[in-house]
This record gives structure tokens, C-alpha cells and sequence, in this order.
């Protein structure tokens, strides 16, 4: 705000016209120096933020429209309509406003960060949908994804060493691309600052999972869920891993916490008919398993356990039609 220094003097001092011409020229002027974060809080703009923040992405996406389109410079603008695309997976035109904003703020570790969360969300969405098998140019627009989200987020983290999301996301993308060391020196360079934050245990699990260190694996699983009793990815993976190691009833036990639609469904139910096979309940186990090749015909293990299980409660022609379709399956092209 613009602020007068001092009472008037006694003699010599403003009037009480002269006051108030001076206060309206410092009104003014204040609008004039600082519209910038003005035009950021637009009616438009605040609205698009209101329903963005209920998840009404589409009312969200039409007013932050409106909003770049009355000030298409703003950065601000931008990035939030960058964001409310991303969400609704319009990746292409989410990507042309990100890159807006970040070039109107280019030292922003949030924009960089922003920009590299679109980056690696479309990178998924490729993969899903064309696997990295195929050996095209759709495939090279995938690596080229990739390596600029990496870029965004190493400049994110070197702007704001304090970023967590950014350091989180640049250790995982590390660990994907088989750089282990540096993937931990992230995860614990947040550990360090926040040893309580979001997700931070669950990938730690992830390192000690590469190393072959299971015990490693659940403990930093089991210290997510400690601290986030709601991640119910970290429940998942638990659960699997006990079932691995034969403590079927706990692994259970976390497995029996989650529903569906939080996590995959196919991993869900295939992990479930495992541990009931582990504690001898057949027609439980039999009944997940045959939910997995239900909701993925294309799931090999899937299959192969279900001719398991019809071969171990002795349905040998089920077993066998079960057996022949995990050979085909997994003989599959698109495989």
C-alpha cells in the first residue's frame, strides 16, 4: 500500500484540499505500480479458482478462460488455466499456456514445477495408451517428454530447494530411469527438511525395493500409513508384500481396508486371491482371481493363477481352458 510518511507539519502543513488531492494522486499511482497482482485476483480469474478448488473443472476451465482472454499476459491467468487443462487432459493446449507463464515468469520454481507435472501426466497417458515397445516416432515423443519434464524439475528444485512436490517428482523420475543414487539424494533431501510429508516414506519403500531389501520395503510402507492412514496406494503395496511373505492374514488385513476405486482393481483382487490361497479359503481366492481376468482379459498372471487354483480344487478341464488362455495372452503381439 502507499503510505504518506508522517503527520503534517504544523506550519506549513497540507490542507485538508491539498490532503486529499494528495491521497487521490496516491491512489493512483498505487493502482498504476501494483495492477499487476490486481488483474491476478479478476473476477474471472477468482472464479475459475473457486471451481477449480470443488473440482468442477469444466465451470473451471470457462472462467479461466475468460480470464486470459481479458489479460492474456498475466501469468498468473496462464498458469491456472494450464493447470484446470491439464486436469481435464487437454494436454496439448494445457502445455501452450504453461509455457506462456513460464516464459512470463521464468524464475518461478512453481510454473517450472507446473509444467513438468503436465509433462510426466501426458507422458503416462502415452505410454498407456501406445506402450514403449512400439519403436516410432510416437515413442521418440514420448523419451523427448520425458527429458524436458526432468529439465523442468531440476530447475524447479534449484530455484526452490524447498519445493517438496518438485523434489518428490524429480527422485521418482530419477528412479525410473534407473538413477538410483540420485533419486535418494531427494527423497532424502525431504526427509531432512519434513520427515512427515506426503509420500515421501512410500518412495523410500520404492529404494529399498530395488535393493532387494523387503524388510526395508514395509517399514517405509508401514511408516507411510502411520502418517497417512489414508494413501491407499502404500495399503496396497503392503498388503502385497506380506502376502509375498507369507503373513496372509495381515496382508489381508490392509488389503480388506480399500475399495476399488482407489486403487487398480485387477492388483487389488489379484493380491486378495493370493492371500486367500495362502490361508486355504479356495473359493474366496477363486472368486478374486476370476474378477481380475474379468476386468482385464489381458492380465497373463491373471490367468495363470486362476488355472493354479481350478487345478488345486480339482477342476482339471477348467485348469486347462484357464492355462490355455494365459499361453495365448501372453504369446499376444500387443503384449
Amino acid at each position: 500500500m502507499w503510505i504518506i510518511a508522517g503527520p503534517p507539519r504544523r506550519s506549513g502543513g497540507f490542507s485538508r484540499k491539498s490532503l486529499g488531492s494528495v491521497l487521490g494522486f496516491s491512489v493512483v499511482l498505487w493502482v498504476f505500480l501494483f495492477s499487476p497482482w490486481l488483474g491476478a485476483e479478476s473476477r474471472h480469474y477468482r472464479e475459475a479458482k473457486e471451481w477449480h478448488d470443488k473440482q468442477q473443472n469444466l465451470m473451471a476451465m470457462l472462467s479461466a478462460q475468460k480470464a486470459v482472454e481479458e489479460d492474456p499476459e498475466n501469468a498468473d491467468h496462464l498458469l491456472l488455466y494450464g493447470v484446470i487443462l491439464t486436469d481435464l487432459q487437454q494436454f496439448s493446449e494445457a502445455g501452450v499456456q504453461l509455457r506462456k507463464a513460464l516464459n512470463l515468469r521464468p524464475d518461478s520454481a512453481e510454473f517450472h514445477y507446473r509444467l513438468a507435472a503436465l509433462l510426466l501426466q501426458e507422458k503416462m497417458e502415452w505410454k498407456a495408451t501406445l506402450g514403449l515397445d512400439r519403436r516410432d516416432v510416437t515413442t521418440m515423443v514420448v523419451l523427448g517428454t520425458e527429458q524436458e519434464a526432468l529439465e523442468s524439475l531440476e530447475r524447479a528444485v534449484k530455484l526452490d530447494p524447498d519445493h517438496f512436490k518438485a523434489r518428490l517428482h524429480l527422485g521418482r523420475t530419477y528412479y525410473e530411469h534407473n538413477r538410483h543414487l540420485k533419486a535418494k539424494r531427494q527423497f532424502e533431501a525431504v526427509l531432512e527438511r519434513d520427515p512427515e510429508y506426503p509420500w515421501l516414506h512410500y518412495h523410500l519403500s520404492m529404494l529399498h525395493s530395488n535393493l532387494g531389501d523387503v524388510q526395508g520395503a514395509i517399514r517405509g510402507l508401514e511408516k507411510e500409513l502411520e502418517l497417512h492412514p489414508a494413501h491407499a496406494q502404500a495399503r496396497l503395496e503392503l498388503g502385497e508384500w506380506l502376502v509375498k511373505i507369507s503373513r496372509y492374514q495381515d496382508g489381508l488385513t490392509h488389503l480388506s481396508q480399500l475399495k476399488q476405486e482407489e486403487v487398480n482393481p485387477v492388483d487389488l483382487n489379484y493380491a486378495i486371491a493370493k492371500a486367500h490361497r495362502g490361508l486355504g479359503n479356495p473359493d474366496r481366492a477363486l472368486e478374486a482371481a476370476r474378477n481380475c481376468v474379468e476386468m482385464d482379459p489381458e492380465f497373463t498372471d491373471g490367468h495363470y493363477l486362476l488355472g493354479q487354483l481350478y487345478r488345486e480344487t480339482g477342476k482339471p478341464e477348467l485348469a486347462r481352458q484357464a492355462m490355455e488362455t494365459f499361453q495365448r495372452v501372453k504369446k499376444s503381439p500387443s503384449r
